[in-house]
């Protein structure tokens, strides 16, 4: 959603209020008071002393919607599919597994010294910065890992990508 990654909210029904008292109650902080007597969902979260950390989803809400998560999501998907074509046809890597959503793992072609290999061209990508990738595993396989999920990310972004990992190669 374009937030900081610990922004979260959750919703509780009243019905559950006191599963909620039971797991995450503070029984160190008697400032907070019978939670019984005096319940707050504030107090009842995994935390108890945070910042508001739910405003800017609100925020994204309010300024995308529904269509504008939409549209990001169905965008970022999109790229990661045209990515791995061109992956697969204008570069020395194959994808490692079937572009489904907005991920993209890929691997060279020529399977000697793979790991070697992948790993000193993940670290020459990353310290240039125009691109930046994960290393993971798949099925035991070392691969590079392409996660698409900015919504300023566009054909131009996968132009210089396509362009970087063909200088390295």
């Amino acid at each position: 959603m374009n937030v900081p990654y610990d922004s979260a909210v959750y919703f509780v029904n009243k019905k559950y209020s006191s599963l909620q008292v039971q797991t995450f109650q503070n029984s160190n902080a008697p400032y907070l008071g019978n939670a019984e007597e005096n319940f707050s969902y504030l107090n009842f979260g995994p935390e108890n002393s945070r910042r508001l950390r739910a405003l800017p989803a609100w925020f994204s809400l309010m300024a995308y919607g529904r269509s504008g998560f939409r549209w990001i999501v169905e965008n970022n998907i999109a790229l990661a599919r045209e990515f791995g074509d061109r992956l697969e046809a204008e570069t020395c890597f194959k994808l490692a597994a079937p572009v489904r959503l907005n991920i993209v793992c890929f691997t060279t072609r020529d399977e000697d010294f793979r790991k070697e290999r992948l790993q000193k061209m993940l670290n020459r990508l990353n310290e240039r910065g125009k691109l930046f990738l994960s290393p993971t595993l798949y099925k035991g396989t070392f691969c590079l890992r392409a996660a698409l999920v900015n919504w300023r990310t566009s054909t131009n972004d996968i132009d210089i990508a396509i362009q970087e990992l063909q200088g390295l190669s």
